[in-house]
């Protein structure tokens, strides 16, 4: 599974033919790096310094024209835009419209840990030093495990938990580390550090599977008591949280409520879906309890999570929606087999990340509309 994960990188490198996502793994390199984006690593773009997109401040640059922009140009001119519209004065600005146009134009590599930090906050009010506390409270209760006294039980199921995520680790996203092939400290490891860690804050919710991604894709952009901190505030307030506890009777209540989606969006497509007997399980599933990080390309995914974390669980839905208005035509010419292949195989697709960004702005679902639709689904 390690080899597959390193071929999946590759072709999905490989396939974006202006070479952007091959710069998008380098800048990414630099930011795990700790380094600062250099531009004379990249290729591709024309080089033009600081002071030249500075003289673009403020607001004078449109969304549209940014995305004309190659992709090493596009990240130092969003990066100024950021720091120079949103983050000198976040509490006023986060939420203004033009914050929104640039989440959807894409949060630059190097400010995403900030931002995506920012975005989600942290009202649990976690400090920073109780994740190395949970960390080392997960080490004693393991060792303790073989101990006989009224925790014995939970400790060897906590060691049981724990064993079960560090194997789960490096076949969920193996080729991560790629990413981090000469830093002391891998992803994998810090991945399982914060899931242990939140394992002890709430063992109520305890682990799944599908958590690892979310903490990966934190850890790609941050630190591991930041991803700690955001990983946990996330969830707190997330729809997520019925999928990882296996909550069956709601996970089909958000597949019916989909499936209502897709035949108002959708209405050809959602015929054709009934025909074949093609259900929303049998793809939606995959795509939302890894929030996308298992199913599209680490770029995209990454621009997707951008939403995410400004707008919410609503994205996710807008997101699934929008990937199946763009493989519409396609998908209407499938069998029952082609349809499941083409919707389990996005990562090796040549896709138009701006096209499918503009797509999912263009469902403009509402956190109302998808109460609504839930609501409507739960009276059946």
């Amino acid at each position: 599974e390690e080899g597959e994960g390193r071929r999946a990188l590759k072709e999905s490198m490989d396939t974006e033919c202006d070479g952007s996502r091959a710069d998008f793994v380098a800048v990414l390199r630099l930011q795990l790096m700790g380094g600062v984006m250099g531009r004379d690593e990249l290729k591709r773009g024309e080089r033009k310094s600081t002071s030249f997109w500075s003289s673009l401040w403020p607001g004078k640059v449109d969304v549209k024209s940014i995305e004309q922009m190659p992709f090493v140009d596009r990240q130092e001119c969003l990066k100024e835009i950021w720091l120079s519209e949103v983050l000198t004065g976040w509490e006023r600005s986060w939420k203004s419209e033009r914050a929104k146009e640039l989440y959807y134009a894409g949060v630059p590599v190097m400010l995403r840990g900030k931002v995506w930090g920012m975005s989600i906050g942290n009202d649990l009010q976690i400090d920073q030093s109780m994740y190395s506390e949970l960390v080392q409270l997960a080490r004693d209760r393991r060792a303790q495990c073989a101990e006989d006294d009224i925790y014995a039980e939970k400790n060897r199921l906590l060691a049981k938990t724990v064993e079960h995520l560090h194997i789960d680790v490096p076949r969920t996203m193996p080729h991560l580390e790629m990413l981090q092939d000469q830093q002391p400290v891998k992803i994998s490891e810090n991945v399982g550090k914060v899931l242990e860690a939140f394992l002890m804050l709430r063992p109520d919710i305890g682990y799944s599977q599908g958590m690892l991604f979310l903490s990966s894709m934190f850890l790609l952009y941050m630190g591991p008591e930041d991803a700690f901190v955001a990983f946990t505030n996330l969830l707190d307030k997330s729809r997520l949280l019925d999928f990882y506890q296996n909550s069956a009777d709601k996970v089909e209540l958000y597949m019916n409520a989909f499936a209502q989606l897709v035949s108002e969006k959708l209405p050809k497509l959602h015929g054709h879906f009934v025909k074949l007997g093609v259900e929303p399980s049998m793809f939606l599933l995959n795509w939302l309890m890894s929030a996308y990080c298992r199913v599209l390309p680490l770029d995209l995914a990454s621009r997707v999570w951008d939403l995410f974390v400004s707008e919410g669980d609503t994205i996710l839905f807008s997101v699934a929606l929008a990937i199946l208005e763009s493989l519409q035509e396609e998908l209407l010419t499938l069998d029952f087999d082609s349809c499941l292949r083409t919707l389990s195989q996005l990562r090796k697709r040549t896709m138009d990340q701006d096209a499918l960004i503009r797509g999912i702005k263009k469902i403009g679902l509402s956190e109302k509309r998808i109460d609504d639709v839930l609501g409507k689904c739960s009276r059946k």
